[in-house]
This record gives structure tokens, sequence and C-alpha cells, in this order.
């Protein structure tokens, strides 16, 4: 057992290091740094190093609506069922009339009949967010499979209750869910091999490092760094969630709501990242 002594010595010899000085007056600025946004918005966010630790946190617990950002549990999932041999992802799917939903992604303009590859169903998930890829693929995995499957890994706050474009469920009350603690959680579990072997996780980190909108997190950001992420986007809802691949890696998940503008809660998102990226991750 450490006695008093020993504890401040060790803190004494923690101080010599300039990093450790530099990581705690980092710490300290975040509340001050975020009294730059408006009192009207709301924003929560969580960013973690790769090793759990949380950087710093605000409303982190608070279960919002997750847009597009529910994919990346569902891509976890469907490569969970390859691994399992229940998808091949060469395999073709031949896209009905039915298939085909609004919203973002290019498969909607598709003619009836095109055959794809389920692993071009992910890619374009993520890529430009295709909605009707997005539901080929939950309908492929099953919806049950994937909300059994964040349930068993104890996500709560994380549900997929309903298809994309399914405004019908929504009016009903089924909405999709999450917090920046539980997708930081499965992002940084996903990172660390927790689930999937390691050319299972490669090919997920292929696909979110292609996400084709760098609006958000990667906005204001060097331009030689890697992000893999997805964002999200709905009337009331902006958000992105995924790794800043610095010197130090960082998990990090950021939602605005109640903006006035999308311009408005992309800046604020690209703020957070910068300021994360320059305290924590070089």
């Amino acid at each position: 057992m450490i006695n008093s002594s020993g504890i401040k010595s060790l803190f004494f010899l923690l101080l010599s290091f300039p990093g450790f000085a530099l990581f705690c007056q980092a710490q300290e600025e975040w509340p001050d740094f975020m009294e730059q946004f408006p009192d009207y918005l709301q924003i929560s966010l969580q960013v973690q190093n790769e090793t759990g630790d949380i950087l710093f946190q605000q409303n982190s617990d608070k279960s919002i609506p997750s847009a597009s950002i529910i994919k990346i549990p569902i891509l976890i999932a469907l490569m969970e069922k390859v691994e399992n041999e229940a998808v091949n992802l060469d395999s073709l799917y031949t896209l009905q009339a039915s298939d085909k939903v609004g919203g973002a992604g290019e498969m909607q303009h598709l003619p009836e009949g095109s055959r794809l590859t389920f692993r071009y169903l992910a890619e374009e998930m993520i890529r430009i967010s295709d909605n009707t890829a997005t539901n080929i693929l939950i309908r492929t995995i099953g919806m049950d499979y994937i909300q059994q499957w964040l349930s068993k890994h104890g996500y709560k706050a994380t549900q997929l209750n309903r298809f994309m474009m399914d405004f019908k469920a929504i009016e009903a009350g089924r909405q999709n869910y999450t917090s920046p603690k539980e997708i930081n959680e499965i992002l940084l579990n996903l990172w660390n091999g927790a689930w999937l072997k390691e050319a299972s996780k490669e090919e997920i980190m292929h696909w979110l490092k292609g996400c084709a909108d760098n609006s958000t997190i990667p906005s204001r950001l060097p331009t030689d760094t890697i992000v893999a992420h997805k964002t999200g986007t709905l009337d009331y809802v902006r958000g992105d969630a995924g790794l800043i691949l610095g010197d130090k890696p960082l998990i990090l998940s950021v939602f605005v709501e109640n903006f006035q503008s999308m311009e408005e809660a992309e800046a604020a998102i690209g703020k957070i990242a910068l300021k994360a990226y320059t305290d924590f991750g070089r």
C-alpha cells in the first residue's frame, strides 16, 4: 500500500513531465471553452483516449435521436454475421423497387434489378449514408438481431427501433437513439478489438475513413488528419461520432440540438473537434 508520502512523491513526479501538466491545464480550460457557444445550443459530447480515459464530457448520458450514427452498430453487427458466415460480403443482392427510400444516397436512383454486393451496400451506407442500402442491410441482418446485439453488450440508450425514412414509425413514437457515452464506448471497443477479428475491424475502419461528409469533426483539423467517423443529420439534431487518428488516437462524439442553422451546428462540432485534437491528440 502506498502511504501519503508515496502519493505525494508520485504526484510531484507526474508534475515533472511537461505533458502531464499540459493535459491537466487542457482539461481545466474546457468548461471555459464551452462557454463560447450560445446558451440556446444544446451540446452533448464525450472525448476519450484509446485506453478509455474520459478527457472531457458534457451531457454524455443524454439519450438523443441518433440519425445516421446508428449505422455504426449496424455495421458492427453486419461484420459479426460475416464472421459467423451468415452473410458473405461478396454475395450479390438484387435491388427491388420496394427497397428504395428517399433521403441520402444514390441507390434510390438505380434501376430495379441492379445487382449489388453486400460489400458495396456497407460502403455506401457509410460513405454517403445511403438509406436504401441501410434498410437492405437491416433486413439482411435482422432488426431484432441488431437490437439484441446492443442489449447483449449492455447498451440501453442506443436503440434501433425503425428503418431509415420510416416516418410512420416516427409518428408512432418509434425512434432510433444513442448517447455520446454509448457510441463512444462502441467505437472504443471496436478500436480495441473487443468483438471482431482484426480483418473485420480493419474493414470497418476503411469504411468509416471513407465517410464523405467532412463538414463536422474533420472540418477544422489539419488536412492530413485521418478521421474514421459517421455523421448524422435530422432537422433537429446534427451529430458526428468517430476516431481522430492523430499521434494519440481520440474517440469523440458530439451532438448539437436546438440550433438555428445547420451551419451553426457544424461549426460547433468542428471547433470542439479541433480543441480535442489540439489538447489531447498530438
